[in-house]
């Protein structure tokens, strides 16, 4: 059994702690707390956390939900970047030896994650032979960067259990052809396995968000690596979609010129009149293969 203890089933509204301490949510920065503990729990629970595993948490918050991962987890690394709930949080976490409570910025740029989150993740993976599982309620102003950038890490990640605004959530699973459709859904499809676990209505969360939420469940697919033939293609799939109600015809003479354009066209057999949004991740792939990063801007 993990050192963190069971956190109270009687917890106070995020809004009175807050209000204790004098603190007021930072809308600008996506900062929204589930209210009920019940709801925290599912979030444990759909993670199927054990205690041979090292969890990465983006966003601590009030610990409530990282009370309750250390209590199953073999280590925790929870990262919060507001300095006033980094102090509210240590007073829940301080004493547990199973956590580690980082204050900073989980982004050191927009794809790029924070050397001291990935030297705190590799120490509490230390001798635990599973890789890392991530459970978060992302902060809304980094979801997408923040997803894009654990997919790419050259840190082992196996699993993701991520509560995310329905309208990223709807992005991350769209299929091509819809509206939702577009690079972020292209990039983590690439990487990974998507499914939606379930919903949470705005009234669970405070301050009450414009929208729902979603808990997504992303599966790393193994095989997958960061290599020079990936980064052609995460400049492909961006290239395409810059203009994506353009035909692929236009799209690919603007990044690579008639010639190019012609040739991939030929050679894969692509009808010239579709657009990038009707792309499959296979498409983009065999695309990139071909015609490697653009050569115009």
């Amino acid at each position: 059994m993990p050192a963190g203890s069971t956190p109270p089933r009687r917890e106070r509204h995020p809004r009175d702690v807050l209000s204790k301490h004098r603190i007021r949510p930072r809308r600008a920065t996506g900062q929204r707390f589930l209210v009920s503990g019940k709801d925290l729990d599912r979030v444990v629970e759909a993670a199927c956390i054990g205690p041979d595993e090292a969890v990465l948490e983006i966003g601590t918050g009030l610990g409530r939900l990282s009370a309750r991962i250390a209590a199953e987890a073999g280590h925790l690394v929870t990262v919060e970047i507001d300095d006033r709930l980094h102090r509210i949080a240590a007073e829940r976490l301080g004493d547990l030896p199973n956590v580690t409570l980082l204050r900073c910025d989980f982004l050191a740029s927009k794809h790029r994650i924070n050397p001291a989150v990935a030297e705190a993740v590799r120490s509490a993976l230390g001798g635990l032979a599973r890789p890392l599982k991530v459970v978060s309620n992302l902060p809304y102003n980094i979801s997408s960067p923040a997803v894009v950038a654990l997919l790419e890490w050259d840190i082992a990640v196996g699993e993701m259990f991520l509560m995310f605004q329905k309208e990223v959530a709807d992005r991350l699973a769209a299929s091509p052809g819809v509206k939702e459709y577009g690079p972020l859904t292209v990039c983590v499809d690439y990487w990974a396995t998507v499914e939606r676990l379930f919903s949470l209505p705005r009234r669970a969360f405070w301050p009450v968000p414009e929208v729902s939420s979603v808990l997504v469940r992303i599966v790393k697919r193994a095989e997958r690596r960061r290599t020079a033939q990936y980064d052609a293609f995460s400049a492909v799939v961006r290239k395409l979609f810059e203009g994506r109600r353009k035909t692929l015809r236009r799209s690919l003479r603007s990044g690579w010129g008639d010639e190019k354009a012609a040739q991939v066209i030929e050679r894969l057999g692509l009808d010239p009149r579709r657009r990038a949004e009707s792309l499959s991740t296979e498409d983009f792939e065999a695309i990139a293969a071909v015609t490697g990063p653009p050569q115009r801007g």
